[in-house]
C-alpha cells in the first residue's frame, strides 16, 4: 500500500524503559533498541515525523534530541532521573503518561498513529489511542508467559502485572507485530490475540555494517591474534543462558583438549537485572571452578560496527538462550558468516537453518551443545559452508523490509481510521 493519501504524517512511538539510543547489551537495552532506532530512522527517510517518548535516566540529556530529519527523541520526566530496576518502573507510567499528553498538547497537529514497544509501554499506548482516537500498534520483543514456561533454575517468575498488562494491551491494539511465526502461536494460543488483527514482521540487518570480512584481520584488531575464538554476545542474565555457554566450552575442551588448545570463549555484553554485578561474578567463578578462568575472556558491550569484528572474528556463536522472540544475534552473526550454536526456541528456530547455517541443540545441556560446537571445530570446511549459507540466509532481512512492512501496517490503520471519518 503506497498511497500517499493513507501514510500517516507523525507517528508517536513508546519505549518507556529503555532509550533507543542506549547502548545495546547494557541493562535492559537489547535487541529492542536496536528495532526501534533503526526502524525510526527509515520511516523518518519514507516522510513520516517519528517522536520516540522515552523515561529520562539522566540528566544530561536534553528534553528533544534530534537524530535524524524528521526523528526524535523525546526524554520524559518520570521518576528520577537516573537508571531504576525495571521492576520498580510501573509506578511512573502514570507521570510518564501525563508528560506525554501535556507534550502532545503543545506540540499541535497531533499524532496519526501511536506505537509501543514492550508491555510497560502498551500501558501507556493504551491510553493515548483512546484520548487521541488513533490507531494503536503493539510489539513486545518478549512476553512474560513465555519466559515464565523457560524460566532457568534460581529464575523468578515474571510479575502478575506484567502478564495482565501484555493481555489488556493485546485485548486493545489494532494491530500487533510479531516477529516470527512462532510468536503469532504465543499470542494466539497463551493470550487468545485475535489472528486478523497479528501482522508478522521480522527483525532485519544492517548489510552496511555485518558482512563477511576476513577473519584474522578482524582478530588483529581486536588483540586476539593467535587463539580460536568462541563468542557468546547478549545481556548477562540467566534467561540468555550465559553459564550454559560457560560449560559448553569447557566441556568441548575437556573432551578434545588437542583440538581445543587455543579456544578462548569471548563474553561480549553487560550485567542486567536487580543485582547487576553477581551474574558478572557467578560467570567468573564458574570458569574458574571448571578450569577454565583464563580462557574466558569478558568484554563491555560494544558498538555495532566493532561488534560485527567479533561475529567475524569467532569460530561459531553460542546462543543458548532458554527463550528468543527472534534473536537478532544470530542474524548479525550469520551475515557476518559465522555459524551459530543455538537452542531450538522461540524465534531461533526461524532464523537459523539447522544444519546449514549452524545447528539447532532440543534443551540445555552443556554436553549437547559442546557436541555442536566440536563439529564445527574439527570440521573448518563444514563451518565455512554453514558460514556461506548463513549470508545467504541474512540477506532475506533487512531493516528496509522491515521499515516498509510497519509503515504498510501503519497505512492499513490509517486508511481505515479517515474512510471511517468521511
Amino acid at each position: 500500500m503506497n498511497d500517499p493519501d493513507t501514510k500517516p504524517r507523525r507517528a508517536a512511538i513508546i519505549s518507556f524503559h529503555t532509550s533507543p539510543l542506549d547502548q545495546a547489551g547494557t541493562g535492559d537495552s537489547g535487541g529492542m533498541n536496536v528495532y526501534i532506532r533503526a526502524v525510526a530512522q527509515r520511516l523518518a527517510e519514507q516522510g513520516v515525523d517519528v517522536d520516540i517518548f522515552t523515561r529520562r535516566h539522566s540528566k544530561a540529556a536534553p528534553e528533544i534530541q534530534e537524530v535524524a530529519p524528521r526523528n526524535r527523541v523525546i526524554w520524559v520526566e518520570a521518576g528520577p532521573s537516573v537508571p531504576l530496576p525495571k521492576a520498580e518502573l510501573p509506578r511512573y507510567l502514570p507521570a510518564f503518561l501525563g508528560r506525554i499528553l501535556e507534550h502532545a498538547r503543545r506540540d499541535s497537529p497531533g499524532y496519526d498513529i501511536v506505537h509501543s514497544h514492550y508491555w510497560m509501554s502498551g500501558w501507556v499506548g493504551r491510553t493515548t489511542k483512546q484520548i487521541w482516537d488513533v490507531p494503536l500498534v503493539a510489539s513486545f520483543h518478549t512476553l512474560g508467559k513465555v519466559k515464565d514456561s523457560s524460566r532457568a533454575p534460581g529464575e523468578s517468575p515474571e510479575p502478575a502485572q506484567r502478564l495482565e498488562g501484555e493481555r489488556r494491551v493485546i485485548e486493545q491494539a489494532d494491530r500487533i507485530l510479531a516477529p516470527t511465526p512462532v510468536e503469532v502461536a504465543h499470542l494466539v494460543g497463551l493470550y487468545g490475540a485475535e489472528p486478523d488483527r497479528i501482522r508478522v514482521v521480522p527483525p532485519g540487518v544492517d548489510h552496511s555494517l555485518f558482512f563477511p570480512r576476513n577473519r584474522e584481520e578482524a582478530k588483529s584488531r581486536l588483540h586476539l591474534t593467535g587463539v580460536r575464538l568462541v563468542l557468546f554476545v547478549g545481556r548477562l542474565q540467566l534467561h540468555k543462558g550465559p553459564d550454559v555457554a560457560v560449560r559448553t566450552v569447557a566441556r568441548a575442551i575437556a573432551e578434545d583438549p588437542e583440538c581445543t588448545k587455543d579456544l578462548v570463549l569471548a563474553v561480549v555484553g553487560g550485567p542486567s537485572g536487580p543485582n547487576p554485578s553477581a551474574e558478572m561474578a557467578h560467570l567468573m567463578d564458574l570458569a574458574s571452578t571448571l578450569g577454565i578462568g583464563e580462557r574466558v575472556i569478558l568484554f563491555p558491550p560494544q558498538p555495532q560496527a566493532r561488534l560485527a569484528d567479533f561475529y567475524a572474528a569467532a569460530d561459531a556463536v553460542l546462543m543458548p538462550s532458554r527463550s528468543e522472540s527472534f534473536g537478532l544475534v544470530a542474524l548479525e552473526a550469520q551475515a557476518c558468516g559465522t555459524p551459530v550454536v543455538a537452542a531450538a526456541t522461540g524465534g531461533l528456530r526461524y532464523v537459523v537453518a539447522d544444519g546449514i547455517t549452524g545447528f539447532l541443540v532440543h534443551g540445555h545441556d552443556p554436553a549437547d551443545h559442546a557436541e555442536r560446537l566440536m563439529t564445527l571445530l574439527r570440521d573448518r570446511p563444514g563451518a565455512r559452508r554453514m558460514g556461506r549459507a548463513g549470508v545467504t540466509q541474512s540477506v532475506r532481512f533487512s531493516w528496509d523490509a522491515t521499515a516498509a512492512e510497519v509503515l504498510s501496517v501503519y497505512q492499513e490503520l490509517t486508511a481505515h481510521r479517515r474512510s471511517s471519518a468521511t
